[in-house]
């Protein structure tokens, strides 16, 4: 039996203070069992000396202290506390850890830049299969940017300014003028200058981190009444920010506070960190904007539980065998071998492999078809739509998540009709099709699997027809009748002919 423990991740960064709660299975499998956060806005209370005063500190501490206890009561068998910008850029950084140390009984690591860079790195890469990219992390008192290619950590670098001191510094009023956006514009192309590498990567993904990112998203979706209004992975086009940034800095607080999808806690600083984004984006010539809600704190989490291989090699695997492990009790080896008929059946049917993104949406539908037992046995693959679109699974983007759950609930008379329609936003022309074709190979893959019998297919194709050999251990009285009952939609959506036949397993040796 596996033996479960919690860790607890405190980020106190320059403008909130976040907790975050893992729950740790032995055999490796990992899962968010609770967050929570403060605003504390630390860069505010940056004095002139550059100092932050211990009677600024109440308000930090006794949230800290809070935090403490929520991971005690969840048993928090370690607690990981790692301070950033406002604290390690005080003139007083030192003094202020002793501080806390003292007043919350927690250990606080204070992070570099450099180590800043590099925990929101492995938390994208954690959460998203993208080979290649720019990250822009921007903080409250700081602005992280960071290149990769082939999932690999090029350069970093980090900037003393965020959305918090920024607002600080070049903000009269709460209704900005040009030469306040100039200005601000100004000094983060000027950090970029020094920069060999920043404008010598064109036409890459920028990958976006931290609270302004994920407001401009919610405000976009809930503008276009985007179908999925789910932030992680979303994707925008510069325009989409340069038309919020020909508005926003001109408008009042109050204004803003009433713009959907903008929260009133940060009507304020969403106009310094807009800024802050469209600069860096312009200067280094990004293609479009990825959203990434997953960042500092998963870095921290995966640089604490894997050591020895920070970088997640493959996000999408990764995160499904979380969910697996966390979820009803099945054979992740049945599974796959479902997934793997499909690839044979496909490669068939095709003459070529499945492109990525079929791959991806194949993988997925057959391990978490199931998935929604938990929730109703009779009604799982309807319960698995939800877990695949809204569940949290990294490593694919909203088009592919909206693809295998449609696969893995598929019903070719009703739902799947209804699902296509409503996220017809998110989808190509091209998709019906596909949703249809990978549907019907995940039914009969699950047919043929339906006992153990089946030790592995063959699949051929030709003249119009496709025949799928069962080397079989026993006689597959349940596979015949299920093959029977999702024949027809396999054909409809291939155009083919079905057919099979069994043969004893000893004969392939």
């Amino acid at each position: 039996m596996s033996r479960r423990y919690t860790l607890g991740i405190i980020d106190i960064g320059s403008n909130s203070i976040r907790l975050v709660i893992y729950e740790v299975e032995s055999g490796g499998g990992y899962r968010i069992i609770y967050e929570n956060k403060y605003s504390a806005r630390l860069s505010r209370e940056v004095g002139s000396d550059g100092r932050i005063p211990r009677s600024s500190l109440e308000a930090a501490i006794e949230v800290l202290r809070q935090f403490r206890t929520i991971c005690e009561q969840f048993h928090a068998t370690h607690i990981r506390a790692a301070a950033t910008a406002a604290i390690r850029n005080a003139a007083n950084a030192g003094e202020i850890i002793r501080w806390l140390e003292r007043e919350t009984g927690l250990t606080i690591e204070r992070v570099s830049g450099e180590q800043e860079a590099y925990y929101g790195f492995l938390g994208v890469l954690q959460s998203m299969s993208i080979q290649d990219g720019m990250i822009v992390d921007i903080g409250g008192g700081s602005t992280e940017l960071t290149l990769f290619r082939d999932r690999q950590l090029l350069h970093s670098i980090s900037i003393p300014l965020g959305a918090v001191n920024a607002y600080t510094r070049f903000a009269s009023g709460e209704q900005w003028n040009d030469g306040e956006i100039e200005a601000l514009r100004e000094e983060i192309r000027e950090q970029l200058r020094q920069l060999d590498w920043a404008d010598s990567n064109p036409g890459l993904p920028m990958i976006g981190l931290g609270g302004t990112i994920r407001t401009i998203a919610k405000m976009h979706q809930r503008k276009t009444k985007y179908s999925l209004p789910v932030v992680h992975h979303y994707e925008m086009g510069g325009e989409t920010v340069d038309e919020m940034a020909r508005v926003l800095p001109y408008e009042t607080t109050a204004y803003r506070k009433k713009v959907p999808g903008l929260s009133k806690d940060r009507a304020d600083l969403i106009v310094p960190g807009m800024l802050i984004l469209q600069t860096v984006y312009d200067y280094v010539e990004a293609d479009r904007y990825i959203v990434s809600s997953a960042g500092l704190r998963d870095g921290l989490f995966r640089d604490w539980f894997a050591p020895q291989e920070p970088v997640v090699s493959d996000a999408l695997r990764t995160s499904v065998r979380n969910l697996l492990r966390f979820g009803p009790p099945v054979s992740e080896a049945s599974l796959h071998a479902v997934y793997e008929d499909m690839v044979t059946m496909y490669h068939a049917l095709v003459q070529a492999d499945p492109c990525e993104q079929d791959r991806a949406v194949m993988y997925t539908a057959a391990m978490l078809s199931e998935s929604g037992t938990m929730i109703n046995y009779y009604k799982s693959s309807q319960h698995a739509v939800y877990r695949i679109m809204y569940g949290g699974i990294y490593g694919l983007t909203h088009r592919e998540a909206v693809l295998s759950a449609i696969t893995a609930d598929y019903h070719p008379k009703k739902r799947t009709p209804q699902l296509l329609e409503q996220h017809a936003d998110i989808l190509d022309a091209s998709d019906t099709g596909r949703v249809h074709r990978l549907g019907s190979l995940l039914a009969l893959a699950k047919a043929i699997r339906s006992t153990p019998v089946v030790q592995k297919i063959h699949a051929t194709a030709k003249n119009g027809s496709l025949h799928v050999q069962m080397h079989c251990t026993a006689e597959p009285l349940v596979q015949n009748r299920r093959m029977e009952e999702s024949a027809k939609e396999l054909e409809d959506a291939w155009n083919i002919k079905l057919t099979w036949s069994e043969h004893p397993a000893a004969s392939t040796k």
